[in-house]
């Protein structure tokens, strides 16, 4: 199936795509007003969901079809290099005759964009602008992909777009009045897993080496040539220590007090006269 121009442009991922970002596909069989500037494929979420309510303000169509897909990436749908759309019933949709304007961003960067919020915004939008008689607001939440990449993401992402399929389907056969929101949340990043597989020769190899590392050894409290706190035990560095500074203090208190004892001063040297005699010399 050959896609056109617009469908060719849709999802494109750029070489340095954004392993954390999430794209955004808005198509409806109404005439869309979408600001001048915002054709960027690589937006904020605040701006792509700014740009989205402006879209949606007007209530364009009286039925609207949200679908979420969550850890889908911009390259699950279609390959950057061979242009190979991987979503077939998607692309379809938004190549149907019957579509006469569309948003999409590519990469959408930042935090999730809310399903209940969108669709409670739809509704009071309609509300506010007279046509809430016979509004339909459908939601569907599709299964999120693995986060590994292979098969089993590929596989996942073959079913959802059957399910996309039959929910396209529904809404192009209910009539041509309808508008559809495809979205996801951010990729999560794919976890780890090593390739090393060891060996049952590396593990002898690491167990040989292993054995033949040599302790240091102790030293033997029979041993003359030992150290003196290793001889004896009891004999700590906190003992020894404190051993030391009290022959210190001991002996600073004996040198102050043999210099007291030393003093020889008679107590009548501390008296002052004040008897009869000392006025006579005054």
């Amino acid at each position: 199936m050959r896609f056109s121009t617009t469908t060719a442009s849709l999802l494109a991922s750029t070489a340095a795509a954004f392993s954390d970002s999430s794209p955004l596909v808005l198509f409806s069989t109404s005439k869309l007003l979408i600001p001048s500037g915002e054709t960027s494929q690589l937006q904020s979420t605040s701006r792509a969901l700014h740009t989205t309510h402006d879209i949606l303000s007007s209530c364009p169509t009286s039925r609207y079809v949200l679908i979420s897909q969550p850890n889908v990436h911009a390259s699950d749908l279609r390959n950057p290099q061979s242009g190979v759309c991987h979503s077939a019933n998607l692309c379809s949709a938004v190549d149907g005759e019957d579509v006469k304007g569309r948003y999409d961003v590519a990469e959408v960067i930042g935090d999730d964009i809310s399903l209940d919020g969108l669709s409670n915004y739809i509704k009071a939008a309609c509300a506010e602008a007279g046509k809430k008689d016979g509004l339909s607001v459908n939601e569907h939440r599709l299964e999120a992909l693995p986060t590994q990449k292979g098969d089993a993401r590929a596989t996942k992402l073959a079913e959802n777009d059957v399910e996309i399929g039959d929910i396209l389907s529904g809404a192009q056969a209910s009539g041509d009045d309808y508008t559809v929101i495809y979205f996801s949340s951010p990729h999560s990043p794919a976890v780890y897993e090593s390739e090393y597989v060891e060996s049952d020769a590396i593990q002898m190899e690491l167990k040989r080496r292993t054995a033949e590392v040599i302790e240091p050894r102790a030293g033997n409290a029979n041993d003359s040539s030992a150290p003196l706190f290793v001889k004896y035990q009891f004999f700590t560095p906190g003992i020894f220590m404190g051993l030391v500074g009290t022959i210190i203090m001991l002996a600073i208190l004996y040198v102050g007090l043999s210099a007291v004892s030393s003093l020889e001063v008679s107590y009548g040297a501390f008296d002052k006269e004040n008897g009869p005699a000392a006025q006579k010399k005054n």
